[in-house]
């Protein structure tokens, strides 16, 4: 029976995978989640992945949670309950970290490649270009993630909104306050005039010492977040070691009401204790 239902699982998401691989994703959306929705991507999905700052083609959506069906229908099938629902609170857990990694890892490139992008504007305002189409020129050659995002900046400027409102979109969107930042600039030069290379040139510069204070801030906090690291993935790695080395003692307290409970314990107080590391860890880096 456990074969039977383990080749079916895997024959049934190779098949769903297939047929996934074969959907033609769109190459870029106007809107954050445009496309997404259009292809049938749950429309919650779409906006937790656009407030994490992480814009993933249908057929990767799709992947993940049909991996995530598998291994919790797996888990379910061959394991006990409780243990069945582990399973599921994991694989949910792991998304979770994973898109708000990938999202960090998006924004930070995005910071990297700002103050080069507006430095090329800057110069293409030195030239006598206008502030639209200084934009538009600079991003032919602007590569990706930031590229992708001044690409919609532009199509929603051609489609009628004002480039400050424009950019005011996307900072809701990837969740960066230098756009914000640059939407205010813009709005003002609008308004009431004067130099906006000026402005732009002082933004390059505080996005660099920004950028440089960051980096000398994880270098400081480099030890303190090897420690969170350590702590969080000691305690799995002794329970790992200790069922290595004795495995009917687990066992034997696995069959019991006390030792379910005892586990279910550890794994709640890890699962915290994980959670309040990351948090301070993030406030650290913040």
């Amino acid at each position: 029976m456990f074969w039977v239902v383990l080749v079916a699982l895997l024959v049934g998401l190779a098949f769903i995978l297939l047929l996934l691989v074969n959907v033609e994703a769109p190459t870029d959306t106007t809107e954050i989640g445009a496309g997404d929705k259009r292809d049938g991507v749950p429309v919650f999905i779409v906006d937790f992945l656009a407030k994490n700052g992480v814009e993933l083609p249908p057929v990767v959506i799709y992947a993940a949670l049909a991996i995530t069906a598998a291994i919790s229908l797996l888990g379910f099938v061959l394991l006990p309950l409780q243990l069945g629902l582990m399973v599921l609170a994991s694989c949910i857990t792991v998304l979770f970290l994973g898109i708000k990694l990938v999202g960090s890892k998006r924004r930070a490139k995005m910071l990297e490649q700002l103050p080069s992008f507006i430095n090329q504007v800057t110069r293409r305002l030195s030239a006598g270009i206008s502030v639209e189409n200084a934009f538009a020129d600079s991003v032919e050659t602007l590569e990706r993630p930031l590229g992708t995002v001044m690409r919609r900046v532009v199509r929603r400027v051609h489609m009628g909104y004002e480039l400050h409102q424009a950019f005011d979109r996307e900072a809701q969107n990837t969740q960066l306050h230098e756009f914000n930042v640059l939407a205010t600039a813009i709005r003002i030069n609008e308004q009431y005039g004067g130099s906006i290379r000026t402005i732009l040139e002082d933004i390059v510069g505080i996005l660099r010492l920004e950028e440089a204070g960051k980096r000398e801030l994880s270098a400081m906090t480099g030890e303190t977040r090897f420690t969170a690291v350590v702590l969080a993935t000691l305690p799995i790695l002794i329970g790992v070691y200790m069922f290595y080395t004795n495995p009917d003692m687990m066992l034997g307290a696995w069959e019991q009401a006390s030792g379910r409970t005892m586990f279910y314990f550890a794994g709640a107080m890890e699962l915290t204790g994980i959670f309040v590391l990351w948090r301070m860890v993030n406030s650290i880096d913040s």
